[in-house]
């Protein structure tokens, strides 16, 4: 098989962080721990799995964040990953061998990166995997039988290569069956869109309605992000039944992509977000010596970080009504935040972390049902070959009009 591996050895991280410092801002880390190699194919680790061949896998922005080397040595998750590894966890893949009851050979089926209780064969389940939530496994990290190498989903473990492959393995829990109708690309986005759903059900939870059910939260919902995952939350809220939603914007593309999920475009520079959602939400501005003014009154019932940097948790804190949630589902850098807002407001601040086994298949609905303009977010499709492309347009979306890049694996 032919795959994008991850190798961070000590001599080609040397060369990626040298390239990283030389070029800041463009990225080239890719040069150093990526490579395109020939490898052996993977084998079946035991009864229960499925060999595929992946065809189309998106680029994620936790693809583009390990690629460029712009995770933190102190990432307390780093010990939950083997390297090295083949990348690409948001993936449509084709079943090549044998099959199981329902995905006989040939079917096209969408794969649930995350690997619980049931891949490492533990007949009783933890209380994570039994609800569906097997993010939160408590086996993470922990050995899968017959795998070499431990991690918490495929595209980060040594032993399970993942859909920047042209071969790959999965367990029968991690399979979804393709809807009928819906053209195969368009599954790449069943993963993002399963994190958008399961973060926008804790955002609905906080504004005052049961996690999962319909109908509109006391207020407005503000979603600091328009990429995939913000829209991906935008248009779950709306899927949901939130009847206000404000999606901050960076650039000027995003502005019709917003509004195609039934959000209003937000600035997102700190000051006009904050008198924006002030108007929207009738709130009362207070002004400090220094940095931006903040709602001390009114506010958003919830705001969903979908970005997860620092200035964007301190204007999450600035936009948020007293009492309100800070959803954090993006995953920045550390940086200094101030987070004085968050003990003074009583803020509730939350993780989302993936999604539920079942948000996947409504995810699927979802795109079925043509409630996300799916075409739309799938702008940039690159051969397995063209991987550097590939990146470089993931890494810099505003110069390229980018929302979703993906690699069309099939060769």
């Amino acid at each position: 098989m032919l795959g994008l591996v991850f190798d961070p050895s000590p001599g080609r991280l040397a060369v990626g962080g040298a390239l990283s410092r030389l070029r800041p801002g463009t990225a080239p880390a890719w040069h150093g721990p990526l490579s395109l190699r020939e490898m052996p194919d993977p084998r079946l680790p035991r009864d229960g799995w499925l060999t595929l061949e992946p065809h189309f896998t998106g680029v994620c922005g936790s693809d583009v964040t390990e690629a460029t080397l712009q995770a933190d040595w102190d990432n307390p998750l780093s010990g939950l990953v083997s390297f090295p590894h083949v990348m690409g966890h948001e993936i449509v893949a084709r079943v090549t061998g044998a099959g199981m009851p329902g995905f006989d050979q040939g079917t096209t089926v969408v794969v649930n990166p995350w690997l619980g209780c049931p891949a490492r064969r533990l007949e009783d389940p933890c209380p994570a995997c039994a609800d569906g939530m097997i993010p939160l496994c408590l086996h993470a990290g922990e050995p899968i039988p017959g795998v070499d190498g431990s991690g918490i989903h495929t595209g980060n473990i040594r032993g399970l290569p993942g859909g920047m492959g042209t071969a790959m393995v999965a367990h029968g829990s991690q399979i979804h069956q393709l809807p009928d109708g819906l053209e195969p690309r368009a599954g790449v986005l069943a993963d993002p869109l399963a994190v958008g759903l399961h973060a926008a059900r804790r955002a609905a939870w906080a504004g005052g309605r049961a996690e999962g059910a319909g109908g509109s939260p006391d207020g407005l919902v503000v979603v600091l992000g328009a990429g995939t995952i913000g829209l991906s939350v935008a248009a779950s809220l709306r899927h949901l039944g939130v009847g206000r939603v404000l999606v901050s914007t960076a650039w000027p593309y995003q502005k019709t992509l917003v509004e195609e999920v039934g959000g209003r475009a937000l600035p997102h520079r700190a000051r006009e977000a904050v008198a924006a959602v002030a108007e929207a939400a009738g709130g009362r501005l207070s002004r400090p010596w220094r940095g931006s003014p903040w709602l001390i009154s009114g506010g958003a019932a919830a705001v969903v970080d979908a970005v997860g940097s620092a200035a964007t948790l301190e204007l999450a804190l600035a936009l948020v009504r007293p009492g309100g949630t800070v959803v954090r589902v993006g995953v920045g850098r550390a940086r200094r935040f101030q987070g004085t807002l968050a003990y003074f407001k009583e803020v509730a601040m939350v993780g989302s972390n993936g999604y539920r086994r079942q948000d996947l298949d409504t995810a699927l609905t979802m795109l079925a049902g043509r409630e996300v303009p799916w075409q739309r977010w799938l702008t940039h499709r690159f051969v397995l070959a063209e991987w550097r492309r590939a990146f470089r347009t993931a890494a810099r979306p505003q110069l390229h009009g980018a929302t979703k890049v993906t690699i069309d694996v099939r060769t």
